[in-house]
């Protein structure tokens, strides 16, 4: 009986976290690459963190995974900054850039 990959983490840490939660429906399984992480600095991993589980117990690992990402919130960090928020931003770049170089054109001038 061979092992299957059933999830690609993004580290370590959510590669144990999924075993651990499918530990808790007694589906044993393993990690692997997550050494591999080391020699890639800060990058991500890649998909070379993979959870495996025996081929037996991969379509009862994979519903018990599409079961818990479907209760997990949304990502917050891809939403788009909404556009008057944006605004305001761009505004006070702008005032913050213009009074640093109005420092600068008065200082070269005077000295």
């Amino acid at each position: 009986m061979g092992m299957k990959s059933v999830y690609e983490a993004s580290s370590g840490l959510d590669g144990h976290m999924i075993l651990n939660l499918l530990e808790q429906y007694r589906i044993a399984g393993r990690i692997e690459g997550e050494h591999l992480q080391g020699g890639m600095g800060e990058l991500q991993a890649l998909g070379f963190v993979r959870v495996m589980v025996n081929e037996d117990d991969y379509d009862q690992a994979k519903q018990i995974i599409r079961e818990w990402e479907a209760l997990q919130p949304p990502d917050e960090t891809n939403t788009p900054v909404p556009r008057d928020t944006m605004g305001i931003q761009l505004f006070f770049a702008g005032v913050i850039i213009g009074a640093a170089l109005m420092y600068w054109l008065l200082k070269t001038t005077a000295g």
